[in-house]
């Protein structure tokens, strides 16, 4: 096992290839939806319901921002 892994570790790969591998690992670690959005800067709009007692600029909560928090 560790002599297969140290003979794919020594092939040479070309620039290309290289590239492509960046790629793929990207899009598993961002996902392809998120790469998207943050490409073309578009955000999905939520609708959501005011606090009781508050109007629609005092939303606040879980999702209401980017990143969920």
């Amino acid at each position: 096992m560790r002599d297969t892994l140290r003979e794919h570790l020594n092939t040479e790969i070309t620039r290309k290839q290289f590239l492509q591998y960046m790629l793929a690992a990207l899009l598993m670690i961002f996902g392809f939806h998120n790469l998207i959005s943050l490409l073309t800067g578009s955000r999905v709009e939520h609708h959501l319901l005011p606090r009781p007692g508050g109007n629609m600029t005092d939303i606040e909560g879980f999702g209401t921002r980017r990143f969920g928090v």
